[in-house]
């Protein structure tokens, strides 16, 4: 079976067409090949898979999960030869398949199996990443068997957390679907969280919540750690905004991801106080800028100790730090701790180490 439009004409196959060519109809490939980062919803494919080939029973003998990065390609090749234990089928899912498949010999032997693949095995294959310029990748692109799972963006994205949040009796608005991503970024995992953590709050009140406090929720639940570094940023207050940086970066938080989060938010707070000096109303801004304004109320103490001045000045200041990070042999940490030095020096005082 040759992929729609080959070759590249069109996009590969992904999530709707699997549903619609497989999952509807109950007739599975003996392999697949599920390439890229939605997670969330790969899983529900392997799930539903599982059940209704294997049924629950069946599922305690014959349903393998196997670790590109812990097991060689020749024992996923082995259990793929292996006949059905007390049922007609096996299902096998091999988690980060690229990672067992680097050199030569384990291609070839995969390229071997994908040739001539057992019946009764149904081989799924996970991936982040798969090289389209490997043999077995353009193997499984040829047959049919490879189905792109790269997240929803846009529109899409939109409409995939409105879908879900319904499935959970949790009416939310476009903008409060934009408001999630914002906040929480395009993990479709971490969204579900978060829809799954509204649903509750609403099931214990015994009441749909208003849109006003579905916002007001929404705000108080998601990540800020990118707005808590901001908090304090003002002049004479670098130890508070330092200590906020030392805590997230134990967490786990590098410099390369904390630097662009205080440049975004730098730049979203000098946009908010120019606006605000032109008479503009934060509803007006935040259809301007493609925000949400319930997002202001924590930019607000940056907003305050700073002001448009300090703001202006340090957009400069993160735009250098970006640089610095990118072409500095300074150490990505310094570069991000003498970068909030300046960001909150006191006007008037020379930097710090000027002569």
């Amino acid at each position: 079976m040759a992929v729609r439009g080959g070759r590249g004409e069109q996009s590969d196959p992904g999530f709707q067409d699997l549903v619609r060519d497989d999952l509807k109809t109950g007739k599975f490939r003996p392999v697949y090949l599920l390439a890229g980062e939605d997670m969330l919803r790969v899983e529900g494919v392997v799930e539903k898979i599982r059940k209704d080939a294997l049924g629950e029973s069946g599922a305690i003998f014959n349903y393998h999960i196997l670790r590109g990065d812990q097991a060689p390609i020749s024992r996923v090749i082995q259990q793929a030869l292996a006949l059905p234990m007390l049922g007609n089928r096996q299902v096998i899912w091999l988690k980060q398949a690229d990672h067992c498949v680097g050199d030569a010999d384990s291609q070839a032997a995969l390229e071997k199996y994908l040739a001539r693949p057992v019946p009764e095995t149904i081989l799924i294959m996970s991936a982040d990443k798969a090289d389209k310029r490997k043999r077995w990748v353009k193997l499984c692109q040829s047959e049919g068997w490879y189905f792109d799972f790269s997240p929803p963006t846009g529109d899409a994205l939109m409409q995939w957390i409105q879908k879900a949040a319904q499935k959970e009796s949790l009416p939310l608005t476009a903008d409060q679907a934009r408001l999630l991503v914002e906040l929480v970024g395009n993990d479709l995992m971490s969204l579900k969280s978060e829809i799954d953590k509204l649903a509750l709050m609403v099931e214990d009140r015994g009441r749909a919540l208003s849109a006003e406090e579905l916002n007001e929720i929404i705000m108080d639940q998601a990540a800020l750690e990118g707005y808590e570094i901001t908090a304090a940023l003002e002049p004479g207050r670098a130890g508070e905004v330092l200590r906020t940086w030392f805590r997230l970066a134990e967490w786990g938080r590098s410099a390369h991801e904390i630097a662009p989060l205080l440049l975004s938010r730098v730049r979203k707070g000098a946009l908010l106080a120019a606006c605000r000096d032109e008479g503009m109303r934060d509803n007006e801004i935040a259809s301007l800028s493609a925000q949400n304004p319930y997002s202001f109320r924590f930019l607000e103490p940056m907003v305050r100790g700073m002001g448009l001045e300090g703001l202006s000045r340090g957009l400069d200041v993160a735009l250098d730090a970006d640089r610095r990070l990118k072409g500095s042999p300074m150490k990505p940490d310094l570069v991000v701790e003498s970068t909030i030095l300046e960001l909150c020096r006191q006007p008037g005082r020379s930097r710090p180490g000027a002569r």
